[in-house]
């Protein structure tokens, strides 16, 4: 028996065996804490068990607002390093529409599902290019950016000063990434 009234909790039983099992539907970060099972024996046997919730972020590598020039071309990364499962399937929107290869020439998403990135790239950006970019995967938050296409040449220096200041921990991100997904290969 689950001793709530909560219908997302469900006690299983494994047939042919003494297993039970607590299946917490549509989990919550509320939903973290100590859980204990507990057979009605004399003397009680109990086993506790601490349930972490870990909220998954897609997360752009990249300031929230870009200013690129016209004409230039656009690479953003989104990594999402604690979504759930061993793959996770990512998409892009451009305010609130879905990018594909096929919206426009001179757009490429390149995701690799296993290493739970994925990199728009959009070649030789005009104006109509400007806009909210979000990326999105599977079972977590979505991360957002504001795209400005330029044609001025000061705003565009300041935005590779800017981006050169990023560089260093982005290439450190990365690496990072790969260690975490290496790590738990080995495990």
């Amino acid at each position: 028996m689950t001793y709530t009234n909560d219908q997302r909790f469900l006690a299983r039983h494994l047939d042919n065996s003494d297993e039970w099992i607590l299946k917490i539907v549509s989990v919550q970060a509320r939903d973290a804490g100590v859980y204990e099972c507990q057979v009605s024996t004399e003397p009680k046997i109990s086993q506790a068990y601490k349930l972490t919730v870990v909220t998954s972020r897609a997360q752009i590598l990249a300031n929230r607002e870009l200013f690129i020039q016209s004409g230039s071309d656009i690479n953003l990364t989104c990594i999402a390093p604690q979504a759930p499962g061993p793959y996770t399937h990512m998409l892009w929107y451009k305010d609130s529409e879905l990018i594909s290869d096929s919206t426009r020439g001179g757009i490429r998403v390149l995701s690799e599902q296993q290493m739970k990135t994925s990199n728009l790239v959009i070649s030789r950006v005009i104006h109509a290019d400007s806009g909210n970019y979000t990326c999105a995967a599977d079972n977590s938050n979505s991360d957002s950016v504001f795209v400005h296409i330029i044609n001025s040449e000061k705003h565009a220096a300041m935005q590779h000063e800017l981006a050169s200041r990023i560089l260093v921990p982005r290439i450190l991100l990365t690496v990072l990434t790969l260690f975490y997904f290496l790590e738990r290969v080995i495990k």
